[in-house]
């Protein structure tokens, strides 16, 4: 009889513990969340060679009649046989093996697929030739083991799913954290803004500088990595101001930053690539209940405009600096997006999304739970 909910959890590279970007962070809140939902998780994470006891351990289960109700998989940026330490593919079979192994013994399983990013011209500008004459077969290569032994392929947003070639693909965009800021009052014409993020490339937010240094009142605080800031540093010069403040904080350092902030700044450079984008930060400034500004054209946008809890605006300074007047001097207008962003955040939990998972997955199954 079985007397407790069972998932297997695989990710083919260690699982951060405190992890500092979104790509590890996914994988960290989607393991906690589904042992937050009350499965107990067996995990298949590491390297190799950890890989392949954690494999070995649970078709010993599984052969001794231990029930799991699915595999629940998320892929890294690099293809998976490239995911050991040197790269050296020392295990080239191991992973798609064991899904073959589980929906042999009726276990579905269910994979996020990353990162599309190899399809597009961004990765042949910054990726060498001889890079690229490895890693593209070996990309096509997953999708392919995908399609034969994973039943459902999870990605960020409908646009991506719309060009992912498998049969069964299904959006699972990020999650937040229900954690709300105690009720603030915006300061009469004051806006307060904040920003988490890379700053170069399609992340580049120079022209939303301009539109802060040109609004009086309206002021930016800037979360970027060290490294990346001292890069860009003179990039930037031409558009700081007394008004733009910026930091280097870990994650887990960010709250007292949203509690200040009115307003979530998510204006990115679009791209065809950011068209398909559902950058964290966004789930993370729902989570705290901090409406967001996002540009026009990036696939986060919809689910902002769906549950009215932001601005989408077109992408130029012209555009930002009216928005960031407007709702300085109206803040009933951002009380009223603050409401809906609390009331639309418990539905986008890192929770909310592992339940999706239970869900999806078990009526594979022919099990409605």
């Amino acid at each position: 009889m079985k007397t407790e909910k069972r998932c297997i959890f695989h990710y083919p590279h260690p699982v951060e513990d405190k992890p500092g970007i979104g790509s590890a962070l996914r994988p960290n809140k989607m393991r906690a969340a589904f042992e937050n939902i009350g499965y107990r998780v067996d995990e298949v994470s590491g390297f190799g060679a950890q890989r392949k006891r954690a494999i070995a351990r649970i078709k010993r289960n599984i052969r001794a009649g231990v029930q799991y109700d699915f595999v629940y998989s998320e892929s890294v940026n690099v293809p998976t046989l490239l995911t050991e330490e040197d790269h050296i593919p020392r295990y080239p079979f191991l992973d798609f093996s064991f899904f073959g192994f589980c929906r042999k013994h009726s276990i579905p399983v269910g994979l996020f697929y990353r990162d599309m990013h190899w399809m597009f011209p961004v990765y042949r500008e910054h990726v060498s030739r001889w890079k690229r004459m490895i890693t593209l077969p070996l990309f096509r290569y997953d999708l392919r083991m995908y399609r034969k032994h994973v039943n459902l392929l999870y990605v960020a947003s409908e646009p991506v799913r719309q060009i992912v070639p498998h049969s069964a693909t299904k959006p699972l965009p990020p999650g937040g954290q229900a954690q709300f800021c105690a009720e603030k009052q915006q300061k009469q014409g004051v806006l307060r803004v904040f920003y988490v993020g890379n700053v170069m490339g399609v992340y580049d937010i120079t022209d939303f500088c301009k539109a802060v240094s040109q609004t009086d009142n309206v002021y930016l605080t800037i979360c970027t990595p060290k490294s990346s800031w001292e890069q860009m540093r003179a990039h930037y010069a031409p558009y700081m101001s007394d008004r733009i403040c910026v930091v280097h904080r870990s994650s887990a350092e960010l709250a007292p930053y949203y509690e200040q902030a009115d307003v979530f700044c998510c204006c990115l450079q679009v791209s065809e690539y950011t068209r398909l984008a559902m950058p964290i930060k966004t789930f993370e400034s729902i989570g705290y209940g901090v409406p967001v500004m996002i540009s026009e054209g990036i696939a986060a946008g919809d689910l902002i405009e769906k549950e009215n809890c932001g601005w989408v605006v077109q992408n130029t300074t012209e555009a930002y600096a009216a928005l960031l007047a407007r709702l300085r001097d109206d803040p009933a207008e951002v009380k009223e997006k603050t409401t809906n962003t609390v009331a639309a955040a418990p539905d986008h939990t890192w929770e909310s999304r592992a339940r999706q998972v239970v869900e999806d997955l078990l009526k594979l199954n022919g099990n409605e739970g």
